[in-house]
């Protein structure tokens, strides 16, 4: 018998209960998200030498290419939405569809590319002569899997759009068992390979159970393979939306590989203490990425259901929440930074290093978290123009910046971390500013 799906009707009822009846999958998925991330993390430790700085400097350059597909979600899920508030089953599920099969021709197109120039890109990213061989070796496994790792997050992200959670949920719940298995015993067989194939194997796992439960129909929306078909109107209705997505996604990722760049000049050391730290910080982000992503949910089906005063009083409360919990956990994560880098590091200047990037980014990575919330708001409506134009000012602060700071006043690295927190505080404003304007209540799609 078929099981029955689990549909959130977020454009009525109260307001506080259906952000929590999103939001708790939500950060429950991004919570377990996180975990192969920390746990690559520890066992890469083990590997030796050099091992966290090959796998951060390709995945620096995975998430830069990746944009393509953070966009792709993002527009995907909008798109869906707006036909699930209006009660539009039918293009709902045509939709879906066509957002997926983008998704799969554009990770493996970028997968192929990846893997094909991965020595080049790895120079590019700042792999110096020790580290090169190690991080083309992990990113030439970790491009050949990069379907599986990105249909996982991607497909999860336009399914939380449309308000059904509970995929991405147990997407991950799939991948972070098999890695919790898996990444102990083919890190002990192959080493620094084992580590990534464990990632991949991992996210095949959820790529298959996640489809399989669109092709179920168990989840608001569904792929009907009686209507398995290309539809270029749909795609291009997805597509104008993800044109500028990407530019917004790619601009901000870009940037951080240039960051990563200036970051490895300074040192293993350094650069592994970075990997580490930003990694944490993922994790200590979880609550709130989870409730910020929401917003999308709440603006683009209430949009859909013709109240915009209902969407703008969601991503209130969402921004209150958001900052409230973001900001206890940086707190006690500045309390503790020594603490936590000595579980990734049995390096006393990467340990050093590692807390002092803690207590000096915490207050940067709060206005980031925030930001979030408004930037899902404004992607939720269908403007992802506006958060890509603020993103490209982000970075013509913060990379002018970081280079002005660190080399020319000879700050050293602790330049590049002050001017990563002056571009985020600069963005939060600036977007907060363009969401207040309000154009995006009269977005349509």
């Amino acid at each position: 018998m078929e099981r029955r799906r689990t549909v959130y009707d977020i454009t009525q009822g109260s307001l506080n209960r259906n952000i929590w009846d999103l939001a708790w999958p939500t950060m429950l998925s991004q919570l377990v998200f996180m975990i192969p991330n920390l746990y690559d993390a520890v066992w890469l430790g083990k590997v030796g030498s050099g091992a966290q700085a090959a796998a951060g400097l390709a995945t620096s350059v995975r998430v830069t290419m990746i944009s393509v597909l953070m966009a792709l979600s993002g527009a995907s899920g909008a798109v869906v939405a707006r036909y699930v508030g209006a009660k539009d089953q039918e293009n709902a599920n045509l939709a879906t569809l066509q957002g997926v099969i983008l998704m799969f021709v554009a990770s493996g197109s970028l997968g192929l590319i990846g893997f094909v120039f991965a020595e080049p890109l790895m120079r590019l990213a700042g792999a110096d002569s020790d580290v090169l061989p190690l991080a083309v070796r992990y990113a030439r496994v970790l491009f050949a899997g990069l379907i599986a790792m990105e249909m996982v997050p991607s497909v999860g992200g336009m399914m939380s759009t449309v308000g059904a959670p509970q995929v991405r949920l147990t997407m991950m719940l799939w991948t972070t068992g098999v890695v919790l298995v898996a990444e102990p015993l083919l890190v002990n067989w192959l080493g620094l390979e084992g580590a990534v194939l464990a990632l991949v194997g991992a996210h095949v796992v959820g790529t298959v159970w996640g489809i399989g439960e669109l092709l179920a129909g168990r989840a608001s929306v569904r792929i009907d393979l009686h209507n398995l078909r290309l539809d270029f109107s749909m795609m291009g209705r997805i597509l104008r939306i993800t044109w500028p997505g990407i530019f917004q996604r790619g601009i901000p990722n870009f940037g951080m590989t240039v960051l990563t760049r200036l970051i490895s000049g300074y040192g293993s050391a350094t650069l592994d203490a970075w990997v580490v730290a930003s990694r944490v910080f993922s994790f200590a982000q979880v609550p709130g990425m989870g409730v910020s992503r929401v917003s999308a949910a709440m603006v683009g089906q209430n949009l859909g259901a013709k109240q915009p005063k209902r969407a703008e009083d969601s991503v209130r409360v969402i921004a209150l929440t958001v900052a409230v919990t973001t900001g206890l956990i940086l707190g006690g994560l500045m309390l503790f930074a020594p603490a936590v880098m000595t579980l990734f590091s049995d390096d006393a200047e990467s340990i050093a290093i590692g807390a002092r990037i803690i207590c000096v980014l915490s207050i940067g990575y709060l206005a980031q978290g925030v930001t979030w919330v408004f930037d899902a708001a404004l992607g939720g409506a269908g403007d992802t123009v506006s958060p890509m134009m603020i993103n490209a000012v982000l970075w013509l602060i913060q990379i002018p910046f970081a280079y002005i700071f660190s080399k020319v006043f000879g700050m050293g690295a602790n330049g590049l971390w002050l001017a990563m927190n002056i571009g985020w505080l600069v963005q939060l404003g600036m977007i907060q500013w363009r969401y207040q304007q309000g154009a995006w209540k009269l977005k349509q799609i």
